[in-house]
């Protein structure tokens, strides 16, 4: 494989498992410095031994991507280790459901904190480290944030979180045109991931992790994808 991203650094939400540990293995498979980052050590570990087993570059960082302070000291981390940013792909994410008059606020406001305040706190750092080469930012939404879509019972947070995501791409994009900075989504439906085998067990899909990924990994590398920005592309999931 050609590796078009060489001496990139790429930091994927996420990271360590699912979507973000699929897309860490497609950007590293292009050359890319990857560095994985979620709540759960023990997965990121286990992501980056993996990586490393293949002769892939990898590295984690323990992060809560709603904690201002640790994002802070994340990025701060990857500018003296690495010296720079390339790709952010906000991919954190949690599902909390329940109806809608029912749902307590405090599982309204955790979940917007991880989903929308998570990836403002992470393009923002992005942004800072981005504005002199410029780079690739990638948020992942779902097809539940995409208008006209068909939306479920109980998951009204997580719809409007995942809107909110797909309205942050649309005005970074506008933000980022200055600086070469290139902001893009992807709205996939159903992912055979563990969240969604936990949150819908009824739900079948033959999408997996690593078809999201491809795209994911087309959106970050400018030689595939340069031109564009402020794009949402949908992933309608095969059944």
């Amino acid at each position: 494989m050609q590796q078009s991203l060489q001496n990139q650094v790429a930091l994927i939400t996420g990271g360590g498992r699912g979507i973000g540990a699929a897309t860490a293995e497609a950007l590293a498979r292009k050359g890319a410095q990857v560095i994985v980052a979620s709540r759960t050590e023990s997965e990121l570990i286990a992501t980056v031994a993996a990586l490393h087993q293949v002769g892939l570059k990898a590295a984690l960082i323990v992060l809560d991507v709603a904690d201002e302070a640790a994002v802070a000291a994340a990025f701060s981390r990857i500018t003296e280790e690495w010296g720079r940013l390339d790709i952010l792909v906000n991919n954190a994410a949690i599902l909390l459901s329940g109806p809608f008059a029912e749902m307590a606020m405090s599982d309204w406001d955790r979940l917007l904190a991880v989903n929308l305040r998570g990836a403002v706190l992470c393009a923002r750092q992005a942004f800072r480290l981005m504005h002199e080469r410029g780079g690739s930012v990638v948020n992942v939404s779902s097809l539940g944030g995409v208008s006209g879509t068909d939306k479920f019972p109980d998951y009204a947070a997580y719809t409007v979180s995942k809107f909110a995501v797909t309205g942050l791409t649309e005005a970074l994009a506008a933000e980022g045109r200055d600086r070469n900075i290139r902001v893009n989504g992807v709205a996939p439906g159903a992912v055979d991931t563990l969240m969604l085998r936990q949150a819908a067990p009824h739900l079948r899909t033959r999408t997996g992790p690593a078809d999201v990924a491809k795209v994911i990994a087309f959106l970050c590398d400018p030689a595939e994808s340069g031109c564009m920005t402020g794009a949402m592309l949908v992933i309608n999931s095969n059944a």
